[in-house]
């Protein structure tokens, strides 16, 4: 495999072809010989993007962090609208003192509910799946006894049966060329953010994190997608640990995505949290 910077170019030889990685999309191109059009892997638009740290409007989803004790069960989990999962398990912030929670799925054709005492439910085995672009809302209620304290409302999306399948293309792809771990995670990053599936790809770079993998990048990465979920304490965590990785580490691009990291996590941290 070869890395092919801005300015530089690829010439394919004897009508052979080659696959073409695209960061900026997230897509692999099958490339032919021939002159190819400047725009097929244009260079990202950051500044029409309010979810980078290199852009001041960042944007976090809705504040998911700390540990509870507000009187609406807050879902963390799925953390956005798009999923390729379509029984995606369900995850909220406990409620202080709350003695159970009823978890309400609504689609335009079905719908289900449950209650339980824990902060997490599987989606059950019995119940319908999401279809291939449907769209449905989670509703997540706390109950103190049998009052009603608080609710926090989701909204979830499976992606369209060709994205999916072009998603899981991409995937294969990159596991297929036996990439080093921290390598295949920013790619697999790249894939699966060209959708917005903070799911998926916090997912992949908790796998290489969990391993104990020493690179700042991931865990500036992961920090990143933690604040782009909303999840602000586990953005902080990631960004703190990024940074303590750079005290060994000359990269100075790094270190200022990291201390701007951290900037927003302690501006939003400071927001008012009642609504």
């Amino acid at each position: 495999m070869v890395l092919v910077c801005d300015g530089e170019k690829i010439e394919v030889l004897n009508g052979s072809r080659i696959k073409f990685f695209c960061f900026s999309t997230g897509k692999i191109l099958d490339l032919s010989s021939g002159v190819v059009s400047s725009d097929i892997c244009a260079k990202p638009d950051l500044s029409k993007s309010a979810c980078y740290t290199s852009n001041g409007d960042f944007c976090p989803r809705t504040r998911k962090g700390g540990a509870g004790g507000n009187d609406e069960p807050t879902i963390i989990y799925p953390y956005t609208m798009p999923t390729l999962k379509p029984r995606p398990e369900i995850v909220w912030r406990p409620v202080i003192g709350a003695t159970s929670y009823k978890v309400r799925f609504d689609c335009y054709d079905f719908s289900w509910e449950r209650v339980i005492n824990q902060t997490k439910l599987a989606y059950p085995a019995e119940e319908k799946p999401l279809a291939s672009g449907q769209t449905c809302q989670i509703l997540v209620f706390a109950y103190k006894n049998d009052k009603i304290t608080g609710g926090d409302p989701s909204v979830i999306s499976l992606l369209p049966q060709n994205e999916v399948a072009r998603i899981k293309d991409a995937v294969k792809q990159i596991s297929k060329l036996k990439l080093p771990p921290d390598e295949a995670a920013l790619d697999l990053d790249a894939i699966f953010m060209s959708r917005d599936l903070l799911d998926e790809t916090i997912e992949q770079l908790n796998n290489v994190v969990s391993v104990g993998t020493k690179n700042p990048t991931i865990h500036r990465l992961l920090g990143d997608r933690y604040f782009q979920a909303g999840v602000l304490d586990q953005a902080k965590r990631q960004y703190l640990k990024a940074s303590e990785l750079l005290k060994t580490n000359n990269k100075p691009t790094e270190s200022t995505k990291v201390q701007e990291g951290l900037k927003l996590v302690n501006y939003y941290n400071q927001l008012p949290t009642s609504r």
